[in-house]
């Protein structure tokens, strides 16, 4: 029934400029502000998110556009979408307008970052221990075409105690390997849950001479960006994780000292000097997620902001994991509290026979298990040797939600417990 409701709602949406926004979070919000299934249960935010419907309505309308008069959408119109959303979500993150590009996920930022910069043999890539696999994999492929290169990798040790300790192990790496061209740190890491002390962690690079890649995927929605103030040399961070978007739209900031380097993957025209010029279009495809980024902007602004949803989220997920910890018996990831994400945090599970093998095939099956039997969305993680739940709140959570998530692995893994 949702469906058909939905195709209406689009086709009354085509004809509006703005819907109404109740900002009234949990149930209601996601009844009425989302398409989500009523019948399963989202605890995993983190991964894909869910797009909301004003969004989505949003994206329908250039489509709609697109398919109308597909020669005139590709030759005329995209280019304009497209720029105008890069204004406003330059805007909303602090970023000069010339500074900042869109482009499909992180992923496709940390390749097109690290391809576009030139190495030579002796030059070191520098990654972490909880540098996510699609950029670790990325940063080894230049690793493996260009000889001489060499990755290195910054171990991050439990417990963390302050913002120091990681300020000093990066100091320690940077000392121990003079040939460090460029580092990638996390803004806030994807397999724990770590928001990075970038502040003081890109100054520490560039007195070296270190140039700094920031991968933000799970940035963006959950702290406050300013780009130009961060001072690195490349930033990157999905829209469509925590800030409303549609999927397959990300941010990507360079300095302007490096804007000449940066090409998009796909070479599609002759080179153009203005950065935003270079990836405006490369060849025919979906441009629609970028175009619709506006509306998430917008959607953003409508339910009060960023402080309006840390003002839900955060007691939402402190509430979650005391609720979760209690039951299970379990602690959460042993880290100061200054390097908590606002609202991600593992959770350490309990022993779990029978997944014998610690590898992310294991955290795979057992999120897999969770959604099969009781269509509980879950992120089973695998950090410093064991399993962990990285959970997740956002706007249209609600503690039943969590009640939900605590009785499905009770049920499967957990028994004795219950």
């Amino acid at each position: 029934m949702w469906k058909a409701g939905f195709i209406r709602r689009i086709c009354i949406h085509l004809t509006k400029e703005k819907m109404k926004i109740t900002p009234t979070f949990g149930k209601v919000f996601r009844d009425s502000e989302y398409a989500l299934d009523p019948d399963v249960t989202f605890c995993n935010n983190g991964a894909f998110s869910a797009v909301p419907k004003q969004v989505l309505f949003s994206q329908a309308k250039f489509r709609y556009m697109q398919e109308t008069d597909p020669e005139a959408w590709f030759r005329y119109k995209v280019k304009e979408a497209i720029s105008n959303a890069t204004d406003n979500v330059a805007d909303m993150f602090g970023s000069n307008k010339e500074n900042l590009v869109l482009v499909e996920n992180a992923t496709t930022a940390a390749n097109t970052i690290l391809k576009s910069l030139s190495f030579s043999e002796g030059d070191k890539i520098l990654i972490t221990t909880h540098t996510f696999m699609c950029v670790k994999n990325a940063a080894m492929f230049i690793a493996n075409n260009n000889p001489g290169v060499e990755v290195v990798v910054m171990a991050i040790n439990l417990p963390i105690l302050s913002k120091q300790q990681l300020v000093d192990s990066l100091l320690e790496m940077l000392n121990c390997h003079r040939g460090i061209k460029l580092a990638i740190l996390d803004h806030i890491t994807g397999p724990s849950g770590i928001l990075f002390p970038i502040e003081d962690m890109i100054p520490l690079c560039h007195q070296r001479g270190v140039m700094v890649m920031v991968d933000g995927a799970h940035a963006p929605g959950q702290v406050e960006l300013n780009l130009e103030e961060i001072g690195a040399d490349f930033y990157f961070g999905n829209l469509h994780k925590w800030c409303y978007s549609a999927r397959g739209c990300s941010i990507l900031y360079v300095n302007p000292k490096h804007s000449d380097k940066v090409n998009p993957l796909v070479t599609s025209k002759v080179e153009c000097p203005r950065l935003r010029n270079r990836f405006l279009m490369q060849g025919s495809k979906d441009y629609t997620a970028l175009c619709s980024s506006s509306a998430a902007v917008e959607f953003l602004q409508d339910i009060g902001g960023l402080s309006a949803v840390k003002n839900y989220n955060e007691p939402m997920l402190k509430w979650a994991t005391d609720m979760l910890c209690k039951a299970w018996n379990t602690t959460t990831i042993p880290i100061h509290d200054s390097l908590k994400a606002p609202f991600m945090i593992l959770i350490k599970l309990p022993d779990i026979e029978n997944i014998p093998l610690l590898t992310p095939d294991g955290s795979k099956a057992i999120a897999l298990s969770v959604y099969q039997k009781h269509k509980v969305h879950i992120a089973a993680t695998r950090v410093n040797g064991r399993f962990w739940l990285r959970l997740s709140a956002h706007v249209y959570n609600t503690k039943d939600d969590y009640y939900k998530l605590r009785d499905a692995l009770m049920d499967i893994y957990l028994p004795q417990l219950s």
